[in-house]
């Protein structure tokens, strides 16, 4: 999706957040009343190496008990999100032989994943509309719901409910979690703060899938939901009592409930659940041939065209979910790009490297990708702290890359005698890749937008990175099952050969596929088979991690804010939110879609 741009344009008419006589932008412009900054291409070239940020009032940043106590409940709350996503991995098996339910298993993960990413754009408005402290502690309530009914869950069908209802609450975690972080601190530090906060979610990350086996062994399956419902428990009461943030409160319920975007957010949800149950029946359930998967991917796909068009017609959409605004200069399309393709990477194929050509199980595979997973935390909070210091993404983000061009280079080298010092270390380069560049895409994404677009942005990116996901487990799949029907013809057993090739290559590729092959030289060929097709997912990789080196070249360096500007949500002092932020009746898209590029 890509914004055009230009300058503002004479439009419909915008009133006063007290509700004066309406005023057309060529009003404003021929009373000089509201002097709008030159947008023409053609001027853009005058600017400096560091263009300047919206402006607007400003005031001291201040770190207070209070806002240590949130940033910490922030953390245990982001933790809680990454570990339920990732904690089942290693349960599973343990599950479906206790409630059955055959193929409906792989609802389990995608139930979540799919109603977390659905319901984004529309928490990131209603953040707006009303508040960020109580839609939080109402999304942090949802998941914990979620994660209690799937502990006392009796059937498979009850399971699938309630991570979907989980998913619902954990979507607005994610998203809300980085917008109180971006209300509370000003820009140029925002990435130490999120850097912190996402220590949390790569820790449950890390422990996640070994936390998971542990606790099914020990307590049983149910306790991997339970202990959610604890963590998430302590969360809500921290931020029940620290959270107090501003908002608008002079606005009646009824013209709240107006300003929802209800169509676009239709439109999207539908066209998200399309796209996911493409891409999660693709492969395990049907054939990427099929008309199941063909159909439902491309419905997917032009709804999500349409909701674009929707969203960028302001008699549509007059207060959209996705504004106009969030790509009309490069920088904050660069940056969301770059999100999405490292997305892609994060998700990367090291288990199947471990458990298809190492053979190693599923809790051998979660220990071995331990340090890539625990080392991007320190890198995480490099990143952060230099974005800090020196007040410039663009080095952060090409150094990155470029590393993590290095590392999946050094991945393609792996094989079955590969030392485990070798792995390490190339997940460590990796690592430093990934961690070194996180924390800074976000701020990259925000630093030319005003700071009305916090909340909506900050959705965008939760979407971009959540598409991202998706695709990183999809696109090496399928790579990785061509590549092996490519060369299932070396295999000599003709039925182990005949069922690789018709697509179960990604499902078999596992240690106890391994161990059902009495034939060592037909287990050799078939390792060997994997092997030379992880080699062209690394490559691809690479590929795709040198097109995020390309993106890093289309951004501009933005100025990063060191003040805290006085907006609508930030840390409640006692004085009433202030009304520069955003106005009470609904906001004109071409007044803001300034081009800072």
């Amino acid at each position: 999706m890509v914004s055009p741009s230009g300058t503002p344009v004479a439009g419909p008419s915008i009133r006063t957040s007290t509700g004066s006589a309406s005023r057309s932008i060529t009003h404003h412009q021929n009373n000089q009343t509201q002097k709008l900054p030159d947008t023409n291409i053609e001027n853009s070239s005058k600017s400096s190496h560091h263009d300047t940020p919206p402006s607007g009032p400003r005031k001291p940043f201040n770190r207070s008990w209070r806002f240590w106590a949130i940033i910490l409940s922030l953390s245990i709350m982001a933790l809680c999100g990454t570990v339920e996503a990732t904690i089942i991995i290693n349960a599973l098996p343990t599950i479906v032989a206790d409630l059955g339910g055959g193929s409906a298993y792989l609802w389990i993960p995608n139930a979540f994943l799919l109603a977390s990413v659905a319901v984004l754009p529309l928490y990131s408005q209603l953040s707006d509309i009303f508040g960020r402290r109580y839609l939080l502690l109402g999304a942090v309530s949802l998941f914990i719901l979620g994660s209690g009914l799937c502990g006392a869950a009796s059937s498979m069908g009850m399971l699938i409910a309630a991570r979907a209802v989980a998913g619902l609450g954990s979507g607005g975690i994610e998203m809300l979690v980085e917008t109180v972080v971006t209300d509370l601190v000003p820009l140029r530090e925002r990435s130490k703060y999120e850097s912190l906060v996402l220590t949390g979610s790569l820790v449950g990350c890390t422990i996640g899938p070994f936390l998971g086996g542990v606790i099914v062994v020990k307590l049983g399956w149910r306790w991997i939901f339970y202990l959610n419902v604890i963590l998430g428990g302590a969360s809500l009461l921290m931020l029940f009592v620290f959270l107090k943030v501003k908002h608008r409160r002079n606005q009646t319920l009824i013209s709240r409930l107006k300003r929802i975007d209800i169509g676009g957010n239709a439109i999207f949800i539908g066209s998200v659940v399309a796209v996911l149950l493409a891409l999660t029946w693709g492969g395990p359930v049907y054939r990427w041939d099929s008309f199941r998967i063909v159909l439902p991917l491309v419905l997917g796909l032009l709804g999500l065209f349409v909701f674009t068009a929707f969203e960028w017609t302001p008699k549509l959409a007059p207060e959209p979910s996705f504004p106009r605004a969030l790509l009309s200069n490069r920088t904050s399309a660069a940056a969301l790009m770059q999100s999405f393709i490292l997305s892609i990477l994060t998700f990367c194929f090291l288990p199947v490297y471990f458990q298809g050509i190492l053979g190693k199980s599923p809790l051998g595979s979660g220990i071995a990708i331990v340090p890539i997973s625990a080392c991007v935390v320190p890198f995480c909070i490099v990143g952060g702290v230099a974005l800090s210091k020196f007040g410039r993404y663009k080095p952060i983000h090409f150094i990155s890359w470029a590393i993590l061009i290095v590392g999946l280079g050094l991945c393609s080298l792996l094989d079955r005698n590969s030392s485990t010092a070798a792995w390490a270390c190339f997940e460590i380069v990796c690592s430093a890749g990934i961690g070194l560049v996180t924390p800074t895409l976000l701020p990259a994404v925000q630093a030319p937008l005003e700071e009305r677009y916090v909340a909506t942005s900050t959705g965008l990116w939760s979407v971009t990175r959540g598409f991202g996901s998706i695709w990183g487990v999809t696109i090496p799949s399928v790579i990785f099952t061509n590549e092996v029907r490519r060369y299932s013809d070396s295999i000599n057993d003709v039925s182990i050969a005949e069922r690789l090739a018709n697509g179960q290559a990604y499902e078999l590729a596992t240690k106890a596929f391994l161990d059902s092959i009495a034939d060592e030289t037909v287990r050799d060929q078939v390792i060997s088979v994997f092997t030379r097709a992880i080699k062209t997912v690394w490559y691809v990789g690479i590929a795709v991690a040198g097109l995020g080196l390309l993106v890093v070249f289309v951004q501009r360096e933005v100025k990063l804010r060191q003040e805290m500007p006085e907006t609508e949500f930030g840390m409640d002092d006692g004085r009433p939110a202030s009304r520069t932020a955003a106005t009470d009746e609904i906001p004109l898209e071409d007044l803001t879609a300034r081009r800072y590029e």
